[in-house]
């Protein structure tokens, strides 16, 4: 490192509820460029199917974004997106169907419909569209799918002959599924952020159900639900949807997708970091520099600043990590782990000033590096 210039490369995830990965990215430039321009400064933001991967896609396939009306959750008109590059659609399932879109007393996952990300879907082939990047992250749902399905055509009926709604409630009761025309040529990657089976104590109704409003008694009607939902697909498909790793992410909408599509569960941090050449990036770097909210034993799985970790590790590149809080356990996996936080503040004070806190941080941290690299030179 005797260079003048110190080349650092920025690849954060986004802090949920607070920074997003873009304004996370430029905080830390304005940062060290504040202290020094010595210091080339590349950014590269990144996701992992959770929070701003449709964004972060969108950017680095000079995707167009397409605003249209879909159904939220509960079935009102709400305005949406989709993004187009080509022939691939990318699309984030909370822009429809997310838990962002619903209030506190609204959530209530055996009423709750991933319809509108089914119209998504279906605006973006309408579109002429043959390849699709479903980010799941932020869901209100926990419908397996059915609701999706319902907006794409498909119908379904109980034993009893009477056409169901695709919501939570009715996964029990599907007996027969009425399936439209569907073309062998379209393709869909569902970017997850979780491997999460599809039922049992780590599953969609167990682990997500009560972030999503369910209770105790609700959680069990879903669980019965899934694994009724999942039989009457296995039978259809001819496929072993139950074991699927990662079904249970997004209330298990990857399960109709595998069955009738070319689909397939990708990790969400290793596809993100693929589509952004980020082996490339790395190789111009001489420091990396990634972070996210929250750095604890989540970060390990499946989760963009791990990946970044990995990536410049395995390219003998120093990588820190920055965070609003951090866990000593992930410690091992980073060159260096930072907390943003001045001192003890309510996490409302920490979302509320993450960007301030952000700054003096990074700005600290590249006095630091700059008298290091300065007496190196």
């Amino acid at each position: 490192m005797s260079k003048k210039h110190l080349k650092i490369l920025v690849a954060p995830n986004s802090m949920k509820g607070s920074l997003n990965a873009f304004d996370f990215a430029d905080v830390v430039e304005k940062a060290f460029l504040k202290v020094s321009n010595d210091f080339f400064i590349r950014k590269v933001p990144v996701a992992d199917g959770g929070d701003f991967t449709g964004e972060v896609l969108c950017k680095a396939l000079n995707a167009e974004v397409l605003e249209t009306t879909v159904q939220d959750p509960l079935g009102r008109q709400v305005k949406s997106k989709f993004a187009k590059a080509g022939k691939t659609a990318i699309i984030e399932m909370a822009d429809a169907s997310g838990i962002k879109l619903l209030k506190k007393d609204e959530l209530n996952p055996l009423k709750t419909s991933s319809f509108g990300t089914g119209q998504l879907i279906k605006e973006a082939l309408n579109s002429g569209c043959t390849e699709i990047f479903l980010g799941v992250g932020g869901s209100a749902t926990v419908d397996g799918g059915m609701g999706m399905l319902e907006a794409l055509s498909f119908q379904f009926f109980d034993e009893r002959g009477r056409e169901l709604k695709g919501n939570g409630k009715n996964l029990e009761y599907v007996a027969a599924i009425r399936k439209p025309l569907l073309s062998s040529e379209i393709s869909i990657k569902i970017i997850c952020d979780v491997d999460n089976p599809l039922l049992g104590e780590n599953g969609a109704a167990s682990v997500f159900g009560p972030q999503k409003g369910a209770t105790p008694q609700m959680v069990t009607q879903l669980e019965k639900g899934l694994a009724h939902w999942a039989g009457i697909l296995e039978n259809e498909s001819g496929k072993d949807l139950v074991n699927l790793k990662g079904a249970g992410a997004a209330g298990g909408i990857a399960l109709p997708l595998v069955a009738f599509f070319h689909a397939e569960i990708v990790s969400g941090a290793s596809f993100v970091l693929s589509e952004l050449n980020f082996e490339k990036q790395i190789e111009w770097a001489d420091l990396v520099i990634t972070g996210e909210g929250k750095l604890d034993s989540q970060t390990l799985y499946n989760k963009a600043p791990k990946a970044v970790a990995d990536a410049a590790r395995k390219a003998k590149k120093p990588v820190i990590a920055i965070g609003g809080s951090f866990n000593k356990g992930i410690s091992n996996a980073f060159d260096g782990v930072f907390s943003i936080s001045p001192g003890p503040v309510s996490l409302e004070e920490s979302m509320q000033y993450s960007a301030e806190m952000l700054f003096d941080f990074s700005f600290e941290l590249a006095k630091l590096i700059h008298s290091i690299h300065g007496r190196l030179k």
